[in-house]
């Protein structure tokens, strides 16, 4: 499934990180999700001090500020040793990376919600997935755009995309 590679990301650097806990488009129960996803910060969660709701990102939320979930892929089972196996387990807590101008990250072609080429514009569109939607692109707070295929370099059974990070 899903494998990520943060190329270039300011956030990383200057610890402008948020501790999630991911929730459904609802924002009614915790789920299990995949580095990659992005989602929008809904405050914070009840009895936490530092660990906020965030939930994943819709067509619905393109004029918000999106956040880039990725956690360390540490995984504990032995059976699972592959990046593509790893997931993000449903109520554990997960950062996520608030995006900057030229940030730029290569993502599976499973974390697009639409088709993508080289120059497309995208932006959040459904289930914490990118895709294209020229009508949301005016109105968009982020808006991403493809920069590179990079082929079959980070599993050799889907393609890869570099997006880079714009804001209007």
């Amino acid at each position: 499934m899903a494998i990520v590679r943060k190329d270039k990301m300011l956030a990383g650097y200057n610890g402008n990180l948020e501790s999630v806990k991911v929730h459904n488009n609802a924002g009614t129960a915790t789920v299990e999700t995949t580095n990659g996803v992005f989602v929008v910060v809904e405050g914070l969660l009840a009895g936490e001090r530092e660990t906020k709701k965030a939930r994943l990102a819709s067509s619905a939320d393109v004029a918000k500020d999106v956040l880039f979930v990725h956690n360390s892929e540490v995984m504990y089972d032995e059976r699972k040793y592959k990046l593509a196996d790893f997931r993000i387990a449903n109520g554990k807590v997960a950062r996520a990376y608030r995006l900057y101008n030229g940030d730029v990250m290569t993502l599976t072609t499973d974390l697009f919600a639409t088709a993508v080429a080289v120059g497309d514009k995208l932006v959040v569109h459904t289930n914490g997935l990118l895709g294209k939607d020229d009508t949301k692109l005016a109105t968009a707070k982020v808006i991403f755009e493809v920069i590179e295929n990079c082929g079959r370099e980070l599993d050799l059974s889907m393609d890869a995309y570099a997006v880079q990070v714009t804001r209007p």
